[in-house]
């Protein structure tokens, strides 16, 4: 039985990370002439259609403290990005409805959270904003996603900060080097003040106590120096990798 828990864990990791890969913000950036009601039941339409695709996308009520912000980023991409990392999505998709003379203009666009990258674009020109919202949803969704793949997002290792762990060290014992330098830096100096008063008897033990100290704090600080100049290597060496989008599929 406790064979199988590894597997157990492992099966159950990889079916949480996959919706995790799927999830999608849906939100909406602009509105012109158009009724709440109207953009909330296109904005359904949308989630709805989403999930008929096999995509998660994120309810209606937790995309609603999103929403006002969403308005501020218009198509911004890194700005819709931002909200998407977020609300935990991997994708955000944006849209827009308005009337423009005597039909509707719908827009949208496809954002990868992870890269910030603008994947997709999809607008499509209709008579009315009260027709069932469903093709329309349709054809956004599969424009939007056609050449997506659901392959997991860049990881922490590839789009973040490399070399990390080193850095870190090299940095703490440079610090702590720097600390041991400071610390037998003083000893020596209120040991080198009591030689010059001290005794003939007590001279030899001082002497050789200062010799020690000196020594400790020499090579305390060579070792903070050779410690902060590495650290100052690797951080340098380890910047972030610049993110590449996700490798596309039909």
């Amino acid at each position: 039985m406790h064979r199988l828990l590894p597997l157990v864990f492992l099966f159950a990791s990889s079916a949480l990370a996959a919706p995790l890969q799927s999830r999608v913000l849906v939100v909406s950036f602009q509105s012109l002439g158009l009724s709440p009601e109207t953009m909330g039941r296109v904005g359904d339409t949308l989630r709805t259609e989403l999930s008929a695709q096999q995509w998660v996308p994120i309810d209606g009520a937790e995309t609603q403290r999103v929403l006002r912000a969403a308005s501020m980023c218009g198509e911004d991409v890194e700005c819709l990005a931002t909200l998407g990392q977020r609300a935990d999505a991997r994708w955000v998709l944006a849209w827009g409805f308005g009337k423009i003379g005597s039909s509707y203009l719908f827009t949208s666009l496809l954002v990868e959270t992870a890269s910030s990258t603008k994947r997709s674009t999809f607008t499509e020109k209709v008579a009315s904003a009260d027709a069932d919202a469903g093709p329309l949803a349709r054809s956004a969704v599969s424009a939007l996603f056609q050449n997506v793949s659901r392959a997991a997002a860049p990881s922490a290792e590839t789009s973040g900060r490399r070399l990390l762990a080193p850095t870190l060290a090299s940095a703490g014992v440079g610090v702590a080097a720097t600390a041991l330098t400071v610390i037998f830096g003083v000893l020596a100096a209120t040991n080198y003040g009591q030689l010059q008063t001290a005794l003939p008897a007590e001279q030899a033990r001082l002497t050789g106590q200062q010799r020690t100290w000196n020594l400790v704090a020499d090579v305390s600080l060579g070792t903070a120096i050779a410690a902060g100049a590495t650290a100052l290597v690797l951080f340098i060496l380890g910047a972030p990798a610049q993110p590449t989008p996700a490798e596309v599929r039909p």
